[in-house]
């Protein structure tokens, strides 16, 4: 049976009062609740019977941290429109470097 998630009902929390003013362990607890020990624990804490921090829930981050820099992409954009443009150029220019050409020569020759 999986453990329940997400808020404890009245009957819960009544059944989870009792357990504790019985002095049952918590492990005995969460299987009769059928919760985690971990949230037992959290919800003692929050009912003010037992003194601890309540542990929040942990989010693991796969991979580096990651760094925003403000930075203006405008002399990034700009120096691949150069380079961009002198190809276009290249290939208007000289049509044995556009690669379009080439394949139309090609299937021309293997069509004859």
């Amino acid at each position: 049976m999986t453990r329940r998630v997400g808020r404890y009902t009245k009957q819960e929390t009544a059944e989870l009062l009792k357990l504790y003013e019985e002095g049952c362990s918590i492990y005995k607890m969460c299987r009769t609740i059928n919760r985690s020990q971990k949230s037992i624990r959290n919800n003692l804490i929050r009912l003010g019977k037992i003194k601890g921090e309540i542990t929040p829930r942990r989010y693991v981050v796969q991979g580096k941290d990651v760094v925003i820099e403000d930075e203006n992409y405008f002399f990034e954009y700009f120096k691949f429109f150069l380079i961009l443009s002198f190809l276009v150029f290249l290939m208007v220019v000289n049509p044995r470097f556009n690669p379009i050409e080439i394949i139309m020569d090609y299937i021309y020759l293997f069509f004859q």
